[in-house]
């Protein structure tokens, strides 16, 4: 079986400085400029490439009271994002003339994000299609990132997490490496200390989700999971594609997430972001929306608080 990424969440102290990162400096779009479903307290930041295409989407919860991270007994870390192959000169270039330090390995990057999240950028012969091509971002086409390429879990028992994608996935794990479509790949990392308790900070990472076909498959592998004996969290419609969330054996939350009906759902795809999106399910809390993110210095016209 081959399974694609679908997105990452990750938590963010300041939501200014995070946009102007991930759009202004990575030149992704702002997709949905949203509020967290479980909490409407919670700003909730997407960005992708123009469409949003499931598999290229990076969000952040936005937390401004967040203190430092514990990376404990379990924990996911850092994230790797597709560029076309010969693109890595550029990104050099570009990050460094921005501040940021950039460690090259031959046509791989690493670097870290101003929350300190460890990112590392892998060419691949994958390029964007016509209508994925964020405009006017300043940076060309060809060297524009095309995808969400994996992260790691870092776990108390790495076989036991193997045999989670295993058989509930039926993925192939080689050298404690899950194999994804398109070079995507989740590295299955060994925790040191067992009794370190892992507590979310700035640039923590909430969950990892990969991509299924649809709802039918999403069923499927809920009713897998259960027989199989797995920790099941919930299962969601979240309006723009729908969710499974379990944990794995090393307590890390991974989601299992539909293609559609995807962000424009509610917003045409010209103007997805540029204002607070919200599904059907929510729209009727529009007004109290508002007037909550009012009080917090939010505007939700041009994704940035508003100082």
């Amino acid at each position: 079986m081959v399974v694609q990424t679908h997105h990452i969440s990750l938590l963010t102290k300041d939501a200014a400085k995070n946009i102007h990162f991930y759009t202004e400096v990575l030149g992704m779009r702002l997709v949905k400029n949203t509020v967290n479903q479980e909490n409407i307290h919670i700003r909730h930041l997407f960005y992708g490439d123009n469409l949003g295409t499931p598999g290229s989407v990076i969000t952040f919860f936005v937390l401004p009271l967040l203190g430092r991270r514990t990376d404990g007994n379990h924990f996911i870390n850092g994230f790797r994002l597709g560029i076309p192959t010969g693109s890595a000169d550029f990104w050099q270039e570009r990050l460094t003339a921005n501040g940021i330090t950039v460690t090259p390995s031959g046509t791989t990057l690493q670097f870290d994000d101003p929350e300190q999240i460890p990112i590392t950028m892998v060419e691949t012969p994958t390029q964007l299609t016509e209508w994925q091509i964020v405009p006017n971002n300043g940076i060309d086409a060809k060297y524009q990132i095309t995808k969400f390429l994996g992260t790691e879990l870092h776990v108390p028992d790495v076989a036991a997490s193997q045999a989670f994608f295993e058989q509930l996935l039926n993925l192939t794990v080689t050298d404690n490496v899950v194999e994804l479509e398109d070079q995507a790949q989740i590295k299955l990392v060994q925790t040191p200390d067992f009794n370190e308790v892992t507590r979310f900070g700035r640039g923590s990472i909430d969950h990892v989700a990969l991509r299924v076909d649809d709802e039918a498959e999403l069923l499927r592998l809920y009713d897998l999971a259960e027989n199989q004996g797995w920790q099941i969290e919930m299962y969601r419609d979240r309006g723009w594609f729908k969710s499974l969330y379990l944990r794995d054996p090393g307590d890390n939350r991974i989601e299992l997430a539909t293609p559609t009906p995807g962000f424009s759902l509610d917003e045409p795809i010209l103007t997805m972001g540029n204002d607070l999106g919200l599904t059907p399910k929510f729209e009727s809390h529009r007004q109290e929306i508002l007037d909550y993110y009012a009080k917090q210095g939010v505007d939700f016209h041009d994704g940035r608080s508003v100082e």
